[in-house]
């Protein structure tokens, strides 16, 4: 009699160990009924105007903003590679979702550093506390609920979407793949010598994907693998929602690794 309550207390404690362990890689965080700012830096290694951009954003992780708040993301692009250093953040990918940002914008060019907050280009940085309680005070027409599994070095990311109250007919959803404590010692081209540092980088996008109305409510999945020089414990998974037609961000949510 002994031995089977013995037999049936380990399976016990294996089945929770198990739960413990599931409860451990799966994530899922809703957005609030707020607003959520997204704010993008378009920036480059290459850029010698760029450290003092990089820093605001990295500045931002002290600043008392939450993630029901505010969420950065830095878009490194390729342009600048060719004065000699490449940016090995960058992707043509990012470049091309600035000239379209810029374009909906009716933009002639784009720079860097360029800040982009909620789909459009911004420069008042003296008032950019004000501008962000503005924007949170705003009720959110999207809805998100975004969940993260872990399966070894790949992720399951699972987006439930309810656009009900958006007036937008169509709407874009994306996936992005963040790392902090990021930096890089370069030896050439307008940052010769310098040693630069680097949050919220955007190691990985996906999307767009889209909702049309009357479908009001959808579940978007998609699966990505870790590279092989993220650093986990300072990951994190952004979901942000777009009206494509103009590049407004309508909403955003983030789960830290």
């Amino acid at each position: 009699m002994k031995k089977q309550l013995a037999i049936i207390l380990s399976a016990l404690s294996v089945m929770t160990a198990f739960q413990i362990q599931a409860q451990e890689v799966t994530k899922t965080v809703v957005s609030p009924v707020n607003r959520v700012a997204l704010l993008e830096l378009y920036t480059s290694e290459g850029c010698s105007s760029c450290p003092p951009a990089d820093h605001f954003l990295s500045d931002l992780k002290d600043a008392g903003i939450s993630d029901k708040q505010l969420i950065p993301v830095a878009f490194h692009v390729t342009y600048w590679d060719y004065i000699g250093w490449k940016d090995r953040f960058a992707k043509k990918q990012y470049d091309q979702r600035q000239r379209e940002l810029a374009s909906k914008n009716r933009k002639k060019t784009v720079y860097t550093p360029q800040f982009v907050l909620v789909g459009d280009d911004y420069r008042r940085y003296s008032t950019f506390n004000k501008d962000i309680k503005k924007l949170v005070a705003e009720k959110a027409l999207v809805n998100l609920v975004l969940s993260m599994k872990q399966n070894g070095d790949v992720l399951n990311l699972e987006l439930k979407s309810d656009i009900t109250d958006s007036d937008v007919k169509d709407v874009g959803f994306y996936f992005a793949i963040v790392e902090n404590n990021l930096s890089s010692n370069v030896n050439d081209g307008e940052n010769e010598g310098e040693k630069l540092h680097h949050d919220y980088v955007v190691r990985s996008l996906a999307g767009p994907y889209f909702q049309s109305k009357p479908e009001n409510q959808l579940v978007t999945e998609y699966t990505v693998s870790l590279g092989s020089d993220w650093k986990k414990q300072d990951l994190s998974v952004i979901a942000f929602a777009e009206n494509p037609h103009t590049g407004d961000v309508l909403q955003a949510v983030r789960i830290k690794y």
